[in-house]
């Protein structure tokens, strides 16, 4: 039976994710470190992490190896996270953060990951469609390992939809259009994956709704992209909102957009409509950017920007005040 508000995050790629603070960092120098931290990483961890924050159930699923594999299974745990992995040989992937960098913002390194064989793939399908029944909500998140393919994202997100359970997919490349071809119920990507998806630049909040109307052409019922500072834009069956974010200085935009769906799903979940989820999510987006290390926000920092958070239907204007 599931679990009346579990959501269960999904990461095919599941990482460890070290966080290095080099003010003035620059290439072709050694540089000494002010601040390092490792956690369990992966997009849809990092999403698990906002829905814990806010006070819901969630579960994480994903693929892990090696010993780097067990030190994110530890980290993930510490952290209270509950979690279902599926171990197969290799090494889980290291991903590098340097936050200082010159030119400001955070320079990400990501690891490819472990090799994966199809009959591991196919297992961990297994697993994550029995995870799946006990969950009221899905999130699928992230890239694909080596080895597993544009249809078998297809696949796994038509195997997750016959539970009947919204299912919401973050992701880009191969695997989004992968993903995108299994028709889930939700999409919530950032105006370049969704560019690099229709073949097209997408800077605009019109352009984004233009972008997310094709998109629904292909089946998905509801899309939401995140245009950073800008904002996002949420169209769904019924209506078009646009959410304009508060003007935060960044320390690190890195997985902003995962507790952007966190907040998203997690609202939702409870019950809330689109324009108050939408609100929601801008400002937990917003919180994370304000945050150095891989973790997903404060919350005096989300509480405190919520009220700042604009949401229009698309076409209208803010007044200056």
């Amino acid at each position: 039976m599931p679990k009346k508000k579990r959501i269960l995050c999904i990461t095919p790629n599941v990482s460890l994710d070290r966080t290095y603070v080099v003010p003035g960092c620059a290439p072709g120098w050694v540089w000494r470190a002010r601040e390092t931290s490792v956690v369990c990483g992966g997009k849809g961890v990092n999403v698990a992490r906002t829905i814990r924050l806010l006070g819901g159930e969630v579960a994480c699923a994903g693929l892990l190896a090696g010993r780097a594999g067990q030190v994110a299974a530890e980290l993930a745990a510490t952290e209270g996270l509950q979690c279902h992995w599926s171990w197969i040989s290799g090494e889980t992937r290291t991903n590098v953060i340097i936050i200082g960098a010159a030119g400001g913002g955070a320079t990400v390194i990501n690891a490819p990951g472990p090799e994966v064989s199809n009959a591991d793939w196919q297992r961990f399908v297994t697993d994550v469609a029995a995870e799946a029944e006990k969950a009221a909500c899905l999130c699928l998140c992230g890239s694909l390992p080596p080895g597993v393919g544009g249809a078998d994202m297809t696949a796994l997100v038509m195997r997750l939809r016959q539970n009947g359970r919204p299912l919401w997919v973050d992701s880009s490349g191969e695997a989004l259009a992968g993903a995108v071809a299994g028709q889930p119920q939700g999409i919530k990507i950032n105006a370049e994956e969704v560019g690099q998806l229709l073949g097209g630049r997408i800077i605009t909040a019109a352009e984004a709704v233009a972008a997310a109307h094709e998109v629904q052409r292909r089946g998905v019922e509801t899309v939401v992209i995140t245009l950073g500072q800008a904002g996002a834009v949420a169209v769904t069956a019924e209506a078009v909102w646009r959410a304009e974010a508060p003007l935060v200085e960044a320390d690190n935009p890195v997985g902003s957009g995962d507790s952007f769906l966190g907040a998203l799903t997690r609202s939702l979940l409870q019950g809330l409509p689109m324009v108050e989820a939408l609100r929601r999510a801008t400002a937990a987006g917003s919180a994370a950017a304000l945050q150095r290390q891989r973790t997903a926000f404060e919350e005096t920092d989300f509480f405190r920007l919520l009220p700042a958070v604009r949401i229009l239907p698309e076409g209208e204007r803010t007044v200056p005040a």
